[in-house]
């Protein structure tokens, strides 16, 4: 066996130090396996993204990606009218009160082009419902006892004959 050595590995430059074979604006191969930048595959941006149009008599630039900005604020769509919001709770606990701001709402909706049209209809269709079955409850409730009263007064008896 023979006795050899490895070269000796090459000293790092210290930082911002350049190797005295290197020199700015000429891409070097890289070290370690790492891919080369390639000037053709600069349009190419990592996780997607695409970097902006240059405008005249400038280069292209990578965009700045900043991981700990806040996005910016996002425009939700149309507006929700209120009163339809109202009716719908008023339709589930005071359905006379969902059945007027119902009708209000979609007077509204239908001038001003908001949202919520669903929400008025629904507290409209709950008021209606609601205060339907509170009626029928009362007038079943009337007939009952009218029902009760009334036959109540024709079987009584006593188990006395008072005729003898």
């Amino acid at each position: 066996m023979s006795d050899q050595n490895p070269p000796p590995a090459p000293e790092q430059p210290k930082y911002g130090e350049t190797r005295p074979t290197e020199q700015y604006g000429q891409p070097q191969q890289p070290e370690y396996g790492q891919p080369a930048y390639n000037q053709s595959a600069s349009a190419q941006q990592p996780y997607g993204q695409t970097a902006p149009a240059p405008s005249y008599g400038q280069a292209p630039t990578a965009p700045q990606y900043d991981p700990y900005a806040v996005p910016p604020p996002q425009a939700y769509g149309q507006r929700t009218n209120t009163l339809a919001i109202i009716a719908l709770v008023l339709g589930l606990t005071i359905p006379i009160g969902g059945i007027v701001t119902g009708h209000i709402a979609l007077g509204q909706i239908r001038r001003t082009g908001e949202s919520g049209r669903g929400m008025a209809l629904a507290g409209l269709i709950i008021g209606y419902a609601y205060t339907a079955l509170v009626i029928l409850g009362i007038i079943a409730y009337i007939l009952f006892f009218v029902v009760l009263f009334s036959t109540a007064g024709l079987t009584h008896s006593s188990g006395y004959n008072y005729n003898t």
